[in-house]
C-alpha cells in the first residue's frame, strides 16, 4: 500500500510533494499532527523528516511544530513506530 501524499504550492507556482509517515492526536497537547519526509536525506545521511499540526477533519494545514515539547513528543512516537 502507498504512503498517502500530501502537496505543498509555493508563490512561484512550483509543487512538493510528500511521503506521509504518520498522523496522531496528541493526548498530551490536545493537537492533531502529520509527520512527512521528501525523501531527502541531510549531510549526516539522515531522513529528513518534518512534521505539522493539520485539522484531520479537512486535512488543511494549521501551523508548524515549534515548541520543543511537541517535538520531543514527535520523536519518541516516531521512535516507537520505527522499533515495530
Amino acid at each position: 500500500m502507498k504512503n498517502p501524499k500530501i502537496f505543498t504550492v509555493f508563490n512561484n507556482g512550483a509543487k512538493m510533494e510528500y511521503d506521509v509517515i504518520l498522523t496522531f492526536k496528541s493526548e498530551v497537547t490536545g493537537k492533531d499532527y502529520v509527520v512527512y519526509t521528501d525523501n531527502s536525506y541531510d549531510e549526516k545521511n539522515k531522513l529528513r523528516i518534518y512534521a505539522a499540526i493539520y485539522n484531520p477533519l479537512t486535512n488543511e494545514y494549521i501551523g508548524p511544530v515549534e515548541d520543543k515539547k511537541e517535538w520531543i513528543e514527535i520523536g519518541k512516537l516516531l521512535d516507537k513506530v520505527m522499533l515495530q
